[in-house]
């Protein structure tokens, strides 16, 4: 065996250090693959929506369609944007449940259809409830709106304040959110919310609301709500913000 000087040895033992070091990531992986697995990617941060267990319900289905007009049915419209709200809140971290994912009901009557959907919460033991709808009238109205109980909770009624800020950002709604009573809202023992996405009586609305693009828009301004509620009840718990509207304004059909 051929020797070394001292120095040259150190100085030979220290380049294979460094390259043992370089490599090894490398080796690291190939090894990993051989035993049939992949390399770790790094974990993605958490969304704004993590932990957060929501249960979303695309209102009416099966036998009942909502209201219908010009051959629009409510029941369609609440499931295609049920489903697009679905894949935004989850990429922001949420756990989402359907109360259904097709046209179906979960009864012949309309108070044990509505009983089963909230009874989903306390099933998964979810966070909020949003109830998805479209509006009729006889009027020339148009606007989203959304709803909280009268007389609930703050966080409720704050969920639905939320929301309804985002919806005035990105639609033309010049609406506020209002208190109501409705079954959904009065029976569900989380923050709940009933969310009008627009007229079906209008003609220009309802032609907006069969658009894919439109669809998402709404999705994403309630998943916009949604994160502005978490973030607001984290600083100010058991209170709402401030709603200008006027409580005294008649509620429109669910």
């Amino acid at each position: 065996m051929r020797k070394f000087p001292l120095p040259q040895a150190v100085l030979l033992g220290l380049v294979a250090a460094v390259l043992v070091a370089a490599t090894w990531p490398l080796w690291k992986g190939l090894r990993a693959s051989r035993e049939g697995g992949e390399p770790q990617a790094p974990e993605p941060a958490p969304g704004p929506l993590a932990g957060l267990v929501i249960v979303v319900d695309p209102g009416h289905g099966g036998w009942d369609p909502g209201a219908v007009v010009a051959g629009v049915k409510e029941k369609d419209l609440t499931l295609q944007v049920a489903h697009v709200l679905k894949e935004i809140l989850e990429a922001r971290g949420a756990r989402v449940v359907l109360t259904r994912t097709d046209d179906t009901h979960y009864s012949r009557t309309v108070r044990e259809d509505l009983r089963q959907r909230v009874a989903l919460v306390g099933e998964h033991q979810a966070d909020l409830f949003l109830s998805l709808h479209a509006n009729q009238d006889r009027c020339h109205c148009w606007g989203a709106q959304t709803f909280y109980q009268k007389g609930g909770s703050a966080e409720g009624k704050a969920l639905a304040i939320s929301i309804q800020n985002r919806l005035r950002e990105r639609t033309d709604t010049t609406r506020y959110a209002l208190p109501g009573d409705y079954f959904v809202l009065r029976t569900t023992e989380v923050p709940a919310v009933i969310v009008e996405m627009g007229f079906l009586s209008n003609a220009a609305e309802r032609g907006r609301m069969q658009q894919p693009e439109y669809q998402r828009t709404i999705a994403e301004a309630i998943a916009d709500g949604v994160v502005d509620y978490r973030e607001y009840i984290s600083r100010h718990p058991g209170t709402a913000p401030e709603n200008p509207a006027d409580p005294g304004e008649a509620s429109p059909r669910s």
